[in-house]
This record gives structure tokens, sequence and C-alpha cells, in this order.
């Protein structure tokens, strides 16, 4: 428990002229706070160099990676839905195509365990998740998707087949005059 002898400097106690230097187990009040203080800054200076850094790599990889790694074009509206998405990381066991409403749902999902000579283990995760709209005049239920060697995994939909009416004679039919709002019938009076 602090006392108030702690908190005050040991030199402007009576007892100090008679007993000569004397230390007092606990530091200073404004020594501990001192050095709290600069500790703080210096965990605050290296938290912001960190964020910059890891702002800087990131957008630096995001620039290198968004190119290559995500092409996802749809063809027009005349052609049907298409989308193409590089997948050369993961295997077609890890990957996963669902139809969710109108909304198209990739998920690639694959880990990575490895132990070295030393005994020392490593774990990756990686997952890929993208999703897309289905237009409305697209067939959802005809869906189908391929991968190519290279990686490309493509994801098509043809366009909804109208059914084909017959030509037909629309009848114009004709109503009987309704009467004028303001003349009186002859025939009651």
């Amino acid at each position: 428990m602090l006392c108030r002898m702690h908190l005050a400097p040991f030199a402007s106690s009576s007892l100090a002229s008679r007993l000569g230097t004397v230390r007092t187990l606990w530091p200073h009040a404004e020594t501990i706070f001192t050095e709290l203080q600069q500790e703080m800054e210096r965990a605050r200076q290296f938290m912001s160099s960190f964020e910059q850094l890891l702002s800087s790599q990131g957008a630096t990889a995001m620039e290198q990676v968004a190119p290559s790694n995500s092409t996802a074009t749809t063809q027009g509206s005349g052609e049907g839905f298409s989308i193409c998405q590089d997948v050369k990381n993961f295997a077609p066991e890890q990957l996963s195509v669902k139809v969710v409403g109108r909304k198209v749902v990739l998920v690639g999902q694959k880990e990575t365990q490895s132990t070295d000579e030393k005994g020392s283990f490593s774990y990756k995760y990686e997952a890929l998740k993208r999703e897309w709209d289905v237009p409305e005049e697209v067939d959802a239920e005809a869906l189908t998707c391929s991968l190519s060697k290279e990686g490309q995994l493509r994801i098509e939909a043809p366009r909804l087949a109208l059914p084909a009416t017959p030509e037909r004679n629309v009848p114009i039919k004709v109503s009987p005059a309704a009467p004028q709002p303001g003349s009186a019938s002859e025939d009651g009076a």
C-alpha cells in the first residue's frame, strides 16, 4: 500500500536529516508516470509506422493482384450471362458454385499445412468468395460451369427463351355509346 511518504520526496521529511540518504522501496509517482508516457509514445509511433507500412504494402499488393486475379466479364444481354474468374490457385474440389435466388456465388477454400526438418509447423488458409447478380432475362436454372487447364472458371447461363406465340387477330369490341351528361331522355317526359 502506498502512503504519503512514498508519494512525496523523502528529502522533505525531517527524518531525512538524521538518517542520511535513504531510499524507499517504491519509486516516485512522477517517475512512473513519465516512464509510462514515454512508453506509450513509443508504442503510438510504432503503431503509426506499422499502419503506414501496411497501407502502402496493401495498396501495392492490390495493384499487382487485382488485374490478373479477377477478370469478371459479362456478355451483352443478347447473348446471355457469362463470367470468367481466375481460380488457378484452387483445385476443382476446393471450389463450389451455387445459385442463391438471382445471385451466383463462387466459394473457394484451400488449406496448406507443412512441417520442416527443424519441426517448425506452418498453416495457410486461403479463401475466395465472389457474387454476381444474374439479370432477369437470363435463365438461372440453366447455369453451367467449366474450368480450363489455365485455371479460368467460366460460368454461363443462356438468355430466357420466350415462348413463341402464333400470330392471331385481336377482335375489337364496339361498346354502345354512353349517354351524354346534361341531355335529358325524351321517353320519360
